[in-house]
């Protein structure tokens, strides 16, 4: 459903509203009008994302009145704030429903179990009608209804190029694809005004430039879109921006250019005291990985050498975070291919955790899943057994250990804070001393960044580079932006639909 009134979106009025920590947003006075487009721009944890949920209607209102007048018109209208939505209303797209599907995975590897994710829900599931709407199982619906649905549903599907995952498993899905399913999902309900958070994480170029096009469709057709993000640069269409800065809101109106302070990469010191596994570190020679029919990885084959650092790169969908869970050991299908970390070989004589010993990883799926209530000294010395959380009691050297790294990183007074308690770069950097606590020779790093603003990118990255450097370990870095890949990269993986595309040196490749 399209509104062709003139109505304003969304309006505050001396709004304030109440988040997980108190009051935020105090005294708001907003208004989105048609013709505008609008992002809320912030630091990664100033309350973009809370804000969002807040003009559509999720946080509690303690003050002063929130509407969308654009929806009073409505004759199916039953309430924007706390009510029951009809389609053509109101749809969003957060990193909260992101996290929600990952931590639908029991376990953050259970996306490569296969036995495990029998009977689990499947994209095409996730899809349907009565998922889409929320609606009650024994609601009377009309044809006409259903058949607007299907062709809204078709219609997001063949944008965001689904059909290859409709059968597959939710769990299953990449941080990039499950970002696509989510912003297809929203707009399957045909919305008047479209929420969303970080819109473009985890997609890669492709998936980004189809984006910005479908936002530039929505706009021409009349669908009012607000987009949530920590990046600097918002996409050239915003012509309105709100500025988040702690949960208040410190400027609402026309575009105006803000850039984040950045840290300067590569200032920090660290002490050279790691050691060098023997060569070649890694190994893959003609590695196949099948799901079901589908091939995830075909026939591939390189090598890394002991203190090489490599970016690994490619599309949504290409098999990174594959070819990632078979040299992390998560991957059952290790089993069956001839893989080696520094000489040894999953099978017979050789586990999971001796293989686990040898590595270092930080991704966003481990952010999701470490227990909440975990300290960020008990997080770095999670490390050691490579677990999630710390079962047994630990060594003087080991804690000594852990208390240096957090020194290192400039963490020494967050060392008692509960791990959710931290900031979302704080955290990213405790997971980072966790993974190299223990003088790893290969460091994973799985789109770290993923979510941070430009300071706590620039903050991470120059941790990371120096304490690839401190422990003389190699590096696999995964990421969709270029400008991300630590300087120290010198060498290159691309992967396009399974197969590796090439394996050498970064200024060798041409794509």
């Amino acid at each position: 459903m399209r509104v062709s009134c003139t109505a304003p979106y969304v309006v505050l009025e001396n709004a304030t509203f109440r988040g997980p920590s108190g009051l935020v947003f105090a005294n708001s006075n907003l208004r989105l009008c048609p013709g505008e487009r609008w992002a809320i721009a912030g630091s990664t944890d100033s309350g973009t994302g809370l804000l969002l949920a807040a003009l559509a209607g999720e946080v509690i209102l303690v003050e002063g009145r929130l509407r969308h007048p654009f929806l009073e018109g409505d004759p199916r209208f039953v309430d924007s704030v706390f009510g029951v939505l009809p389609p053509g209303s109101i749809a969003t797209a957060s990193t909260n429903q992101h996290r929600q599907l990952l931590l639908a995975r029991e376990f953050h590897q259970l996306r490569w179990h296969g036995s495990f994710t029998t009977g689990t829900a499947r994209v095409r599931e996730y899809l349907e009608r009565g998922e889409v709407e929320q609606r009650n199982p024994f609601a009377v619906t009309g044809s006409e209804g259903a058949r607007r649905f299907e062709r809204a549903r078709q219609r997001e599907i063949d944008r965001f190029e689904l059909t290859p995952l409709l059968d597959r498993p939710l769990v299953a899905l990449s941080n990039g694809e499950l970002h696509c399913l989510l912003l297809a999902r929203a707009l399957m309900l045909d919305p008047g005004l479209l929420l969303v958070d970080e819109p473009f994480a985890g997609l890669d170029a492709h998936n980004r430039e189809a984006l910005l096009e479908i936002l530039d469709d929505l706009h021409a057709d009349g669908t009012g879109v607000v987009l949530a993000t920590a990046q600097p640069d918002l996409p050239e269409g915003i012509s309105h921006m709100i500025e988040v800065q702690e949960h208040q809101i410190v400027y609402a109106g026309p575009r105006r250019e803000k850039r984040a302070p950045g840290a300067r990469r590569g200032t920090a010191v660290f002490a050279h005291d790691g050691l060098v596994a023997a060569a070649p570190l890694v190994e893959f020679r003609d590695v196949t990985v099948r799901q079901g029919a589908i091939i995830l990885l075909d026939h591939v084959s390189f090598t890394i050498s002991p203190g090489e650092h490599w970016a690994l790169v490619g599309p949504n969908g290409s098999g990174k975070s594959t070819l990632l869970s078979l040299i992390l050991a998560d991957n059952p299908q290790a089993f069956a291919n001839h893989i080696r970390v520094a000489g040894r070989q999953l099978g017979p004589g050789c586990g999971i955790w001796e293989i686990k010993a040898l590595l270092g990883w930080v991704s966003p799926e481990l952010d999701t899943h470490y227990p909440p209530d975990a300290n960020a000294l008990d997080a770095v010395l999670s490390g050691f057994a490579s677990s999630l959380g710390v079962y047994t009691e630990p060594t003087h050297e080991q804690r000594a250990a852990a208390v240096e790294w957090l020194d290192r990183l400039g963490l020494a007074a967050e060392s008692d804070r509960p791990f959710a308690a931290l900031s979302t770069c704080d955290r990213r950097l405790v997971l980072l001393a966790r993974a190299v606590v223990h003088g790893p020779s290969l460091l994973i790093l799985d789109e770290p960044c993923l979510g941070l603003d430009q300071s706590g990118r620039e903050r991470l990255l120059a941790a990371i580079e120096a304490a690839a450097l401190a422990l003389h370990a190699s590096m696999i870095f995964v990421t969709h932006e270029p400008s991300e890949i630590p300087t120290t990269v010198t060498k290159l993986l691309v992967l396009e639909s399974g197969r590796l595309r090439h394996a050498g040196p970064r200024a060798d490749w041409q794509g």
